[in-house]
């Protein structure tokens, strides 16, 4: 029984929602990845951002986990980098009653995302400007979750012009091809190859065997392309720039 001094204080349930993003692979080899958000369908079909109430006395992380494990059937192998996108609060914002969701934004790699075998989750395509209040799924999703997502596609755009590929939306090591197609999927803009890779240079580092040797691709036809990572902490803080990237 709370104390008599607050118990005349509602309180609503609490939620976490996450806006995750992948890449959403192309229909061909000449269709290129682009970025998109992992959704799940209601019985009524509208899509919505996975989540769940927080428990009594669970902390975000513990309500994350058993969210990505209990909606998605996934268990990621990883530490998850979560980045808090905001409280959305609005008392009217959840018809079955007073809630406030935290939403917070990760990504899945590709292995991962290929893991994701429920048949009510899917991956809807992100397109458009993600100016504040404007749709950039395909179809719009219930609740508030909208504004979440583009929220999060706004925030992760600025991030993907200063760094490479900062969420991270492709598993180490990658060929500087290979780091340009996820900022073209995740920026939504071709995006011009040599000044890219003269940008990235700084903030890379060659991928290393476990002689110590540069590593490269096994390509069968043509050259091999060299495999990079992100460069180490000693390294300047590739959140600073230069940029934005050039367009094509």
């Amino acid at each position: 029984m709370p104390p008599a001094d607050l118990q005349q204080y509602a309180r609503p349930n609490v939620a976490v929602d996450l806006v995750i993003l992948t890449l959403l692979p192309g229909e061909s080899r000449e269709a290129p990845d682009r970025l998109g958000v992992v959704v799940q369908r209601r019985a009524d079909t509208v899509p919505v951002l996975p989540g769940r109430f927080v428990r009594e006395r669970d902390t975000v992380e513990r309500t994350v986990a058993v969210a990505m494990e209990d909606k998605l059937g996934l268990r990621p192998r990883r530490e998850m980098r979560l980045e808090a996108l905001g409280v959305y609060d609005d008392p009217h914002r959840d018809p079955r009653g007073w809630s406030l969701s935290l939403a917070y934004a990760c990504s899945l790699l590709p292995d991962e995302r290929d893991r994701l075998l429920r048949s009510d989750t899917e991956i809807l395509p992100v397109t458009g400007p993600a100016a504040r209040k404007e749709r950039v799924t395909t179809e719009p999703l219930a609740y508030d979750h909208d504004d979440m997502v583009t929220t999060a596609v706004r925030r992760v755009r600025r991030r993907y012009e200063r760094s490479p590929d900062p969420l991270p939306l492709l598993r180490d090591p990658w060929t500087l091809s290979q780091l340009r197609h996820v900022h073209e999927a995740v920026l939504d803009e071709g995006l011009k190859r040599d000044t890219f890779n003269r940008r990235m240079r700084e903030y890379v580092e060659p991928a290393l065997d476990s002689r110590g040797e540069e590593m490269f691709t096994s390509a069968t036809v043509g050259r091999p392309a060299q495999l990079f990572r992100r460069a180490g902490a000693s390294r300047r803080d590739p959140e600073a720039g230069p940029f934005p990237l050039p367009r094509r």
